[in-house]
């Protein structure tokens, strides 16, 4: 503590305090071109893996019961009803993700 200190080190260090305690700039992501696509696609897959499994406990049944087409066309519709609402549920959460990006985007936030 005898030691003298160098004001030339204070002002690097208070320079350096006040670079680190200015607010980071946020950075602005670009949106990417293939969002809506990959969104997209998110709900034929969903739409899709409804369909296929209605279809195959229809066969299922079917086969287990030997009424051939009552089931597969029974659960094939109830699979594509299932498939329907499940991309509903992504659709309306993929919307209020996106109302919420912008509002925070208009915030400033």
């Amino acid at each position: 503590m005898a030691e003298e200190l160098d004001p030339k080190k204070l002002v690097e260090l208070s320079d350096k305090i006040a670079a680190a305690s200015k607010p980071a700039e946020r950075k602005v992501k670009k949106a990417d071109k293939y969002t809506g696509a990959s969104q997209a696609w998110q709900m034929v897959v969903e739409l899709t893996v409804g369909m296929v499994i209605g279809v195959l406990i229809g066969i299922g049944l079917d086969y287990m019961t030997g009424l051939q087409p009552l089931f597969i066309i029974i659960f094939s519709m109830l699979g594509f009803g299932a498939g329907v609402r499940v991309m509903m549920q992504t659709a309306q959460a993929h919307q209020k993700a996106n109302e919420a990006r912008a509002l925070r985007d208009k915030n400033g936030a």
